[in-house]
């Protein structure tokens, strides 16, 4: 877990963007399936408590619940599995929080190799079985492996960064598609009011889909935006959250479903 600084929640309240084209600028097909979570075993996902306690992560009653204690604008995410490239990620997210300065979302081609089984001799596994004590999810090991050498601090820093493309809605009711490197976020379709969005404490469906260089996002079955970018070309998969108001924010995931894209 690294958490991304930004004040683009803040952003988002000041910016009325116009409203992105009605039709996507280019086609897809969603193709076999390549992995699925219901949630409902712990261990298949990130878990943990990071930040003193800022953001916590869980695996509880059927659903990945994340939870952000501190509304300061700063992305947490929790990523796992294989590296894919071309995918469409379909997920329901349930905001339970009433504030609606909140954030959520998903993330595809996350730089890293959370929840993989890494060859022995990698240094993220040797820190991992020198210190027990440790947060079970392989961040936590590279925060350990970071504390001790500087070797270990070089692979840590390429490993679960933050890299990667977001695919986010707002509890008032706006989204918006951006690419992280490290701490840092660029718009790629910035923040857009949309009437497909849900707010508040409900319940929304997200689609995103990564396509070579072609971004879309979905909500509720419906296309909202749509972005072309090349930096990144594969990763896992990742969800996210923040909050900018003391309420913080609490949102479940649940029937997080990867599949194959290809060109329509």
């Amino acid at each position: 877990m690294i958490r991304w600084t930004g004040l683009f929640i803040v952003v988002s309240l000041l910016v009325a963007a116009c409203a992105p084209p009605a039709v996507p600028i280019r086609k897809f097909v969603k193709g076999d399936e390549l992995a699925y979570y219901d949630f409902t075993e712990p261990g298949v996902f990130e878990e943990g408590t990071y930040g003193d306690g800022a953001a916590r992560l869980q695996i509880s009653d059927g659903v990945y619940r994340m939870v952000v204690t501190e509304g300061d604008s700063e992305v947490w995410y929790g990523q796992w599995g294989d590296a894919y490239d071309n995918v469409v990620i379909d997920v329901e997210a349930r905001q339970i929080t009433e504030d609606p300065n909140t954030v959520y979302g998903l993330i595809c081609r996350m730089r890293g190799s959370v929840g993989q089984n890494l060859p022995e001799g990698d240094p993220l596994v040797e820190a991992a079985e020198a210190t027990p004590e440790a947060e079970a999810t392989m961040e936590a090991t590279a925060e350990a492996a970071a504390e001790s050498t500087p070797e270990a601090i070089e692979s840590a820093a390429q490993i679960n960064n933050g890299d990667g493309y977001l695919f986010l809605v707002e509890g008032a009711g706006r989204f918006a598609i951006m690419r992280a490197r490290g701490r840092s976020v660029v718009p790629l379709v910035d923040w857009t009011s949309s009437d497909k969005i849900k707010t508040g404490a409900a319940l929304n469906t997200l689609r995103a889909v990564c396509l070579d260089d072609y971004l879309a996002l979905y909500v509720n079955g419906e296309f909202v935006g749509d972005a072309i970018d090349d930096t990144y070309n594969r990763g896992q998969v990742g969800l996210a959250a923040a909050a900018a108001s003391r309420l913080g924010l609490t949102v479940e995931y649940d029937n997080l479903t990867v599949s194959q894209a290809r060109a329509g």
